[in-house]
């Protein structure tokens, strides 16, 4: 393979086109300045504040984008997590974490979109639930500014890393990725319409001995009825001996 020939590759691959996987920001990456969720540091919980989204398509992770907000000077940044899903919440240790150490920005007023990269580019399957989680500062907090088309519902913890959900708006977010035709699909589920192997072999049939040589054997009259046919044979001589000696 020539020389100019890799580069070309190497450089169509460094540029694929990244998709959308989860947004809820408004037309031009507008969100809520003066209202947002209070996002603290959970000692006990990997994130304080997570929000669900489950991928369309296989994706392997590209980007993340988010508005946030400082309420106390001196926070030192936040965290982004992507986590697989645990009966309904964040689960353990995230599959990526991202740090944000920069300024993010004065509460109520317009902050700039935040992008973080991936690094590791975590394989996110479709139809699969994952959550993108924030962490606030230790002994801090930031404000996640929430989003103005109407997406609802996250969860968050108690300071004890319990979660709960909320029907909140959510936080604003924007997460993307590219597509990984690598994966194979899963098996697709058995047609219910199809009959099972076992069930549709025709019955056995009874399995029947027959003798062909088999004759038919008359049956013998019992004693009671042997005497009963000498009775009526010694009476029918006697009448007829009768007959004969009448002149």
């Amino acid at each position: 393979m020539s020389l100019r020939l890799s580069v070309l590759l190497l450089l169509a691959a460094l540029t694929l086109p990244a998709d959308v996987i989860y947004s809820n920001f408004g037309a031009d990456d507008t969100y809520a300045t003066g209202a947002g969720m209070i996002v603290t540091n959970d000692n006990m919980a990997w994130s304080s504040v997570a929000i669900e989204f489950i991928p369309a398509n296989n994706y392997n992770l590209g980007s993340v984008e988010f508005a946030a907000s400082d309420i106390m000077a001196g926070d030192p940044g936040i965290s982004i997590g992507i986590f697989a899903d645990n009966n309904g919440e964040p689960g353990g240790a995230p599959l990526e974490s991202l740090s944000v150490v920069a300024p993010l920005g004065a509460f109520g007023s317009i902050v700039p979109v935040t992008t973080v990269t991936s690094v590791s580019q975590p394989l996110l399957l479709a139809d699969t639930p994952y959550w993108i989680g924030m962490q606030g500062p230790v002994n801090g907090l930031v404000i996640w500014n929430q989003n103005v088309t109407g997406a609802v519902g996250y969860s968050s913890t108690d300071g004890n890393g319990n979660w709960s959900a909320s029907t909140v708006d959510q936080g604003v977010v924007e997460i993307d990725g590219t597509i990984d035709n690598n994966v194979p699909p899963p098996p697709p589920p058995p047609d219910p319409s199809s009959p099972d192997l076992l069930t549709s072999q025709p019955p056995s049939e009874s399995l029947t001995v027959v003798n062909t040589n088999a004759q038919s054997i008359p049956s013998v009259p019992e004693p009671a009825t042997l005497w009963l046919m000498a009775g009526a044979l010694a009476v029918v001589l006697a009448l007829r001996r009768r007959e004969t000696k009448t002149p």
